[in-house]
């Protein structure tokens, strides 16, 4: 066995290009899944990190459910009941700096920033605030209750290392918080490491008391109370014992294991993205394995024959193969891993955060190391697997005459693809995310069709390249009908070659289709439910009574100014999103599509009270219809209920989905919001800009964020792009591989035609005639590689938007024409300079040397 183990060793480095090439192939593929697996474990440790500096040593999180947060009778309650050991109350707003803290200017404040107000005594118990400058808040000595009065600590505040550098200011500056009755003056007596506790997304906060922060935003209580259990207690106790203490404020409980999951579940479709796109890059290099040793074998006929014929039995040649394919997958894999730590780290600094959870550096693990590699071994040795029984069954006579390729091997090879098909789709279920799992049927569904395009290739192979032919069939017809008779000399391999190009690039069109649909309904609400040309956001409840929705409408210009609110309501236990809004306005505007429901009549009559408009997302997920009556849970245990006037294409996007719309007499009232969060502002036709200016810097002076509907479509548009920026970067991976099998092919079809090319260079073809005939043959491959893999690209695109909805069969065909156009163009250039070698090759070689091959 020894000599035949020599013998694979010599057969792959007699041809170093070719197994040069298939080792790149599996490296690629392997770096892509190893990069996934990395930059996955990153995501874990960003979220294990978020769920930390969220809640810290806490067993349980309390979170007010309304505006109005929890009183601070509320807040004495938790810390007095059994079982709980401490209890860290947290007063969470959205405020701004003034610009000049000595002179305060109400015309202008610099950026917002995330106002936490805490109770130094107890906060430290449950939370960690590393100071880098400075020291921490005094602590408090008049108890641990809301509103308690620090000794010496009215007055400080810490500020985040990164608003410091962001805003020039140090330990010992003074500093203005802007509040309910106007600049509350500050000073810094510490800096938080880094970006501070994670309230927000942009490391931009300042920690006061709770004290403090009352003050300034004129309220008590907290937003929400994290509850460490005293040892021996449970969740469950706790939770029990809560329940007849907590009856005036609506609250929402968590743990970290449910922090967690909800973290999770919002990256679960970037982790899935990224498995799925390492998936079909690992099927293509399947294809170039396959065909690289396809062949070797095809080449050693003869050679493998006599072995027959000297005693070696089957099960020795197929090791012979299967010997050479582990050689490649080690070594490819073993590359594979190497680069995949790398890309992972560009795929970090490419995306650096989803949703809230950051992606620091990925973590390399060991064991996705060894699963990258076992993965890439896996399928190399599956892809050899068909080629290694075809050798065993080359009989002795075989080496006496050329070889033959029938419809039988044809089948064995459709055969092969299938069990790659089952080993790839294996490792992609080993490396799915967990929080995933509901959303399997997509990528199960996208991969069969990627899979039976495949299979149908070498039925439609010699139609579809006489068309791509066509075109050069005008300019070199020479060169044209000899390609045609090279396509069809090996169809199976052909194909193969084909198949791994079109399914890179249908990769790359189903993403362009779904980052299409992204877009679409990110920015559809805008158009579609905003009811004005901007929206003024505002870091507090606005309340009616303060005269600000009256001073933006006085604006000479202004048509209508609308309040918005937002936020949260309990319904079946269960909490949805909810959105205050005027009904008149939105019918004045033409706002909100109906699908049930009389649109005037429903409008109205949100402004009269006890109704409400629900989007269809959200009418079928709760399985709600119009006329039903939907009960909500209030305070003190009591429920409001509001009847379902009518069902919305949209609502407005929320915490967790899309907002139910009601009137603001039962926001005002039962449902105990304080105010608009936003106002949408419609000016009238033809309006200047000196009308928007005005506005603009009566909204900055009001502490209120003007931003155009342009703007935050812009800024919706840059994160997404970013996103699938780096996916589409990932599926060119694919198109690469898919390249490298082109040379592959190409060179085989050469080395085949020696003795041909001789005898037609002797017959007066000339060296760049016959350059250009192979040009011309990968030119077709890409043409039809770049036809098949766009309309295979197009249905999955449809699959993966299709049910992510409302099914397949009720999208309306609208494909991502930019994204198929970069596609198909990359495609064809991929395809076109892969011939670069081969056509080299092919027009050197020697006539006489050519003329006496065999």
């Amino acid at each position: 066995m020894g000599g035949l183990n020599a013998l694979a060793w010599r057969s792959l480095l007699a041809r170093p290009l070719r197994t040069g090439l298939t080792v790149v192939g599996i490296a690629l593929g392997v770096a892509v899944l190893f990069a996934a697996l990395a930059t996955s474990a990153g995501i874990e440790a960003g979220i294990d990190a978020t769920v930390s500096g969220i809640i810290g040593r806490a067993d349980l999180r309390i979170e007010a459910f309304q505006e109005r947060g929890l009183s601070a009778a509320s807040v004495t309650a938790i810390a007095g009941t059994p079982g709980v050991a401490a209890a860290a109350p947290t007063l969470e707003r959205r405020t701004y700096l003034d610009r000049d803290p000595a002179t305060p200017d109400p015309a202008g404040y610099a950026a917002a920033v995330d106002l936490l107000g805490i109770d130094p005594a107890v906060d430290g118990q449950v939370h960690d605030l590393p100071i880098a400058a400075g020291v921490p808040l005094a602590a408090a000595t008049g108890g641990s209750g809301a509103g308690a009065d620090p000794n010496g600590a009215v007055g400080q505040a810490l500020i985040t290392e990164r608003l410091a550098r962001e805003t020039g200011l140090k330990v010992g500056d003074p500093l203005a918080i802007l509040g309910a009755q106007g600049s509350t003056p500050l000073t810094i007596v510490g800096l938080l490491a880094g970006d501070g506790p994670p309230v927000g997304t942009d490391g931009r906060t300042v920690v006061v008391t709770l004290a403090t922060a009352g003050g300034i935003l004129g309220t008590d209580g907290a937003t929400r109370v994290d509850v460490l259990l005293a040892p021996g207690a449970t969740v469950d106790a706790t939770v029990a014992a809560l329940g007849p203490r907590l009856t005036a404020d609506p609250y929402v409980l968590s743990g970290p294991a449910e922090i967690a999951a909800s973290l999770r579940a919002s990256t679960a479709d970037f982790q899935a993205t990224t498995a799925l796109i390492a998936v079909v890059a690992l099927f293509g290099g399947a294809f170039l394995i396959f065909n690289t040793l396809s062949m070797t074998v095809a080449e050693r006929v003869r050679e493998v024959g006599l072995l027959r014929a000297a005693g070696t039995t089957r099960r020795q040649v197929n090791n012979l193969v299967i010997l050479q394919a582990a050689g490649l997958g080690i070594v490819g894999s073993l590359v594979g891993v190497g680069l995949g730590a790398l890309l992972s780290f560009g795929m970090a600094s490419a995306v650096r955060a989803i949703g809230v959870v950051p992606i620091g550096a990925p973590v390399l693990p060991v064991g996705g190391a060894v699963v990258a590699f076992l993965v890439g071994l896996a399928v190399t040795i599956a892809a050899a697997l068909e080629p290694a029984v075809r050798a065993g069954r080359i009989p002795p006579v075989e080496a006496l005459r050329s070889r033959g390729e029938g419809v039988a091997a044809v089948r064995a090879r459709l055969r092969w693809l299938i069990v790659v098909f089952a080993v790839v789709a294996a490792a992609g279920l080993a490396i799915w995310p967990s929080a995933a799992q509901v959303g399997l049927l997509r990528p199960f569904v996208v991969y069969l069709v990627l899979l039976g395009s495949t299979l149908l290739l070498p039925f439609v192979l010699g139609p579809l390249g006489r068309i791509a032919g066509l075109p050069f069939a005008l300019l070199l017809p020479a060169e044209a009908r000899l390609t045609r008779s090279s396509l069809v000399r090996d169809r199976s391999r052909t194909a193969l070659t084909v198949g791994a190009l079109a399914v890179g690039l249908a990769m790359i069109v189903a993403l362009g289709s779904v980052a299409q649909d992204a877009r679409r309904a990110a920015t559809a609400w805008l158009v579609g439910v905003v009811p004005g040309d901007e929206v003024a956001t505002s870091i507090r409840p606005i309340a009616p009574g303060e005269g600000v929705r009256e001073q933006l409408a006085a604006i000479p210009g202004v048509a209508r100014v609308s309040p918005i609110a937002t936020f949260g309501l309990a319904f079946r236990g269960v909490r949805i999103d909810a959105a205050a809004v005027v009904g008149t306005d939105l019918l004045a505007d033409g706002r909100l599509a109906f699908t049930a429901g009389d649109r005037r009549n429903a409008l109205t009559a949100l402004d009269a009270g006890g109704s409400a408009i629900v989007p269809r997302s959200v009418a079928e997920r709760l399985a709600i219809q119009l006329g039903d009556t939907l009960d909500f849970t209030v305070g003190g245990g009591r429920t409001k209920a509001e009847r379902v006037v009518g069902i919305v294409e949209r609502g407005l996007p929320g915490r967790s989905g899309e907002t139910i719309f009601v009137g603001w007499p039962d926001a005002l009232g039962p449902f105990g919001v304080l105010g608009a969060d936003a106002y949408a502002i419609r000016y009238a036709p033809g309006v200047g800009a000196g009308a928007v200016d005005a506005l603009h810097a009566l909204a900055t002076g009001l502490a209120l964020e003007p931003s155009p509907l342009e703007r935050v479509s812009g800024s919706i548009s840059d994160v997404l792009d970013r996103v699938f920026g780096l996916f589409d970067a990932l599926a060119l991976v694919a198109v690469v591989v898919a390249g490298l099998g082109i040379v592959n092919t190409l060179t085989m079809n050469v080395m085949e035609r020696v003795r041909e090319i001789g005898v037609l260079r002797a017959l007066g073809m000339t060296r760049r005639q016959v350059w250009r005939m192979v040009v011309v043959e990968a030119a077709v491959l890409g043409i039809v590689g770049v036809v098949v893999g766009v309309a295979v690209g197009i249905v999955a695109g449809q699959v993966l938007v299709g049910l992510g909805g409302n099914g397949i069969l009720q999208l309306p065909l609208d494909p991502p024409w930019r994204t198929i156009g970069l596609a198909a163009a990359f495609g064809f250039v991929v395809a076109v300079l892969a011939a670069a070698l081969p056509a080299r090759a092919a027009s050197r070689i020697s006539i006489v040397r050519a003329v006496q091959a065999e």
